[in-house]
């Protein structure tokens, strides 16, 4: 039976790896346990721990004018996040399920399709018209050279040690038109839990937050026409839009930014900072862990 074992990574597409990197050593602590050439995206590929167990993989097209799919992300986008990656179990089953729900995948060896290869595959990849927006990558479930799978493994360095004291990711948000439609698919197509909702008036959004594995998904919508979210989903659409993290001390973290000079868009429960100033990521931190409703 498929089964969503514990979050990978999320990506980011951007147009220079070690300039996005830079800022992710200097803010987050961030450090690259992975740098690579992706062949098949012409692609500049780097891995970077951020604290939390989290880790967020960068790309950047070698030919930004070309066709790659990098490369057009990165014209229509700019600099932003792509889609969250997650360990799986049963890959073929996982893949037909979505199938069967109306959701087309791209594994190894195939595009987009409506219909599986034969064979062996070790990775399943989301259309994200059908999935609005979220673009979901799912791995065989395995261990590799990621140092998370090492027994020596420690990440409470970020957690006691840096001004952020990242206690863990949080929650990935999802921005979309239609809050409905975009839950659906991750309760029929997916079968997610649905485990909170929430309405921020301040922030102008509405959302409804979902288990998925060890991570929770939140798909919000705008509420106003003039916010933060409804201007993004307005010129981007309905994509990726943040990651939360859950902290230690919102003061801390506050006076972090400050220091490295990046603007604070919200603050209060939540702190979000000013994606002007974060090579075009969204990133958000709470001392408030998202619980059931």
């Amino acid at each position: 039976m498929p089964q969503i074992v514990r979050l990978f990574h999320g990506s980011q597409i951007c147009h220079d790896v070690l300039e996005v990197g830079r800022f992710y050593h200097d803010f987050f602590g961030s450090w690259v346990y992975e740098a690579q050439y992706l062949d098949a995206e012409d692609a500049r590929n780097s891995a970077n721990l951020m604290g939390g167990g989290f880790s967020i993989e960068l790309l950047a097209p070698v030919d930004p004018n070309g066709e790659s799919g990098v490369a057009r992300f990165l014209r229509r986008h700019g600099s932003h996040f792509n889609n969250i990656a997650f360990w799986a179990r049963d890959c073929r089953g996982l893949a037909q399920q979505l199938l069967e729900r109306g959701v087309r995948v791209a594994v190894r060896g195939a595009g987009f399709t409506d219909t599986l290869p034969d064979g062996d595959f070790d990775y399943v990849i989301t259309h994200p018209k059908d999935t609005h927006g979220l673009v979901l990558e799912f791995l065989e479930d395995q261990e590799i050279h990621d140092p998370r799978d090492r027994p020596w493994w420690d990440d409470s360095y970020w957690r006691d040690h840096h001004p952020l004291g990242v206690v863990g990711l949080s929650h990935c948000t999802v921005a979309v038109g239609d809050l409905d439609a975009g839950a659906r698919v991750l309760t029929e197509a997916l079968g997610c839990e649905r485990v909170h909702e929430a309405i921020n008036s301040d922030a102008g959004e509405r959302s409804a937050s979902f288990a998925m594995g060890d991570t929770v998904i939140e798909v919000a919508t705008p509420t106003t026409p003039d916010s933060r979210m409804a201007r993004h989903v307005a010129e981007h659409g309905s994509m990726l839009y943040r990651f939360t993290f859950l902290v230690r001390d919102l003061a801390s973290v506050e006076r972090h930014a400050r220091e490295q000079g990046i603007g604070i868009v919200a603050s209060g429960d939540t702190i979000e900072l000013d994606p002007e100033h974060t090579c075009g990521g969204v990133f958000a931190f709470t001392e408030q862990a998202v619980t059931s409703a």
